[in-house]
C-alpha cells in the first residue's frame, strides 16, 4: 500500500467526513447503498422502498422489502474499499426483520521499524453487523437497529455496541414523509489500548421527503449532526486568509439535499449536495464538484441496478454500485402445465 493509502487510513479513522469531530468508528457514516450516496450521503426518509434504507433508518424497514437482498460496493482512494449487504424477511407473527453488514477494508499496509526498515505488511478493516426490526401503528412506524462493531488495525482492535432508534410519519394519501433518527447510541466494549478514548459518532437527524403532485421530482432534505448545532467547519484553522463561516455555512453544514427525477417506475436519475463535505474537502483555489453526487437507477425484471458518482475531492469521483434483487421473483416456481 502506497503512502496516499496510509493518509486515507488516518483520515477515515480520525473522521471520514467530519474532520473536526473526535469520534471513532466513522465508517458507520458511509452511506449504505447507491441511493443514499446519490442523495448526498445522508437520507433517512423516503416514500419509495429500498431494502438498503433500514441501515440508514430502521423505521424505513418495510414488509415490501420481504426477501429482497442487496449488495453494494465502492472503491475509495488507493486500496480502501467499502461494501455493504442488506437483506429483509417478513414473518407472519413476528413482523419484518433486516440483516445488514457494513465493511470497510484498508487493504495491505506496508510496515516499517523505527529506523525505516521494511518489516512486512499488515491489514486494517472495520465491520458492523446490523439487526433491524420495525413496527407500524397507523401512519407511524418505529424501528430499531442493533449493531455490533469491530475495528482492527495491525494487532490492535476495538469493539462497540450501538443502536439506531428511528420513527417516521407517512402521509396516507400523498408522497410525504417526516423522519426522526437517533443514530449510534451505545458504548465501547473494548478499546485499542488502555489509553485509547474511542467513542461512537452519535447523531440526531431529521428528514423530510415529498413529491409535488403532477411533477416528476422527489425531494429529500436531511438535517444531520444536530446534537452539535454550533459545530461547523472553520477554514481559518488551516488558512488565515480564509473567511470565517457565515450564517449560511452554519445552516447548510447541517443540511443534506437530494433530488430524484422520476422518468418511470423502472428508471430515474438522482442528484445530491452535501455542503459540509464540500467545505471540508474542496481546495482553496478550486472547488470542482466536491460535495456533489449524481446517480441513476434502472430495473430489469427481478433486479434493480444503481450507480452513483460521489465527488469527495476535486481530483476525481468515486463510483458506487448497488445491485438489488427480489428473491421472491427470482425463485418463483413456474407452472409445468
Amino acid at each position: 500500500m502506497k503512502k496516499p493509502a496510509i493518509v486515507i487510513l488516518i483520515w477515515i479513522q480520525a473522521g471520514l467526513l467530519f474532520a473536526q469531530l473526535d469520534n471513532s468508528f466513522k465508517f458507520l457514516n458511509i452511506p449504505a447503498g447507491a441511493r443514499v450516496a446519490s442523495l448526498g450521503g445522508s437520507a433517512i426518509s423516503s416514500t419509495d422502498y429500498d431494502v438498503n434504507l433500514f441501515i440508514s433508518n430502521p423505521a424505513l424497514l418495510d414488509s415490501a422489502d420481504d426477501n429482497h437482498v442487496s449488495l453494494s460496493y465502492m472503491g475509495f482512494y488507493a486500496d480502501v474499499k467499502y461494501s455493504s449487504l442488506a437483506y429483509a424477511k417478513t414473518f407472519k407473527k413476528a413482523g419484518t426483520f433486516g440483516l445488514g453488514i457494513q465493511h470497510l477494508g484498508y487493504g495491505s499496509i506496508d510496515s516499517y521499524d523505527p529506523s525505516g526498515v521494511a518489516i512486512g505488511s499488515f491489514n486494517a478493516n472495520e465491520t458492523a453487523v446490523v439487526i433491524s426490526h420495525s413496527h407500524q401503528v397507523s401512519v407511524f412506524k418505529m424501528g430499531i437497529n442493533l449493531k455490533f462493531i469491530n475495528s482492527n488495525i495491525y494487532t490492535y482492535s476495538s469493539s462497540a455496541f450501538a443502536m439506531d432508534i428511528g420513527g417516521v410519519f407517512r402521509h396516507p394519501e400523498k408522497e410525504f414523509m417526516v423522519s426522526v433518527l437517533f443514530k449510534n447510541l451505545g458504548f465501547v466494549l473494548s478499546d485499542f489500548t488502555a489509553s485509547s478514548e474511542s467513542s461512537l459518532p452519535t447523531d440526531l437527524q431529521i428528514g423530510i421527503t415529498f413529491k409535488p403532485e403532477h411533477m416528476p421530482f422527489r425531494f429529500t432534505f436531511t438535517g444531520h449532526n444536530l446534537f452539535n448545532p454550533n459545530q461547523v467547519y472553520n477554514a481559518q484553522l488551516f488558512d488565515a486568509n480564509e473567511k470565517a463561516a457565515g450564517i449560511g455555512d452554519k445552516i447548510f453544514s447541517h443540511l443534506n439535499i437530494g433530488t430524484e427525477i422520476l422518468f418511470s417506475r423502472n428508471f430515474n436519475i438522482r442528484l445530491g449536495y452535501n455542503h459540509q463535505v464540500r467545505n471540508e474537502l474542496k481546495l482553496s483555489e478550486k472547488s470542482g464538484l466536491s460535495g456533489i453526487s449524481m446517480g441513476l437507477m434502472f430495473r430489469i425484471k427481478a433486479f434493480e441496478l444503481a450507480y452513483t458518482l460521489t465527488t469527495y475531492h476535486v481530483d476525481s469521483g468515486r463510483s458506487y454500485f448497488t445491485i438489488t434483487s427480489n428473491l421472491n421473483k427470482v425463485f418463483k416456481k413456474k407452472s409445468i402445465i
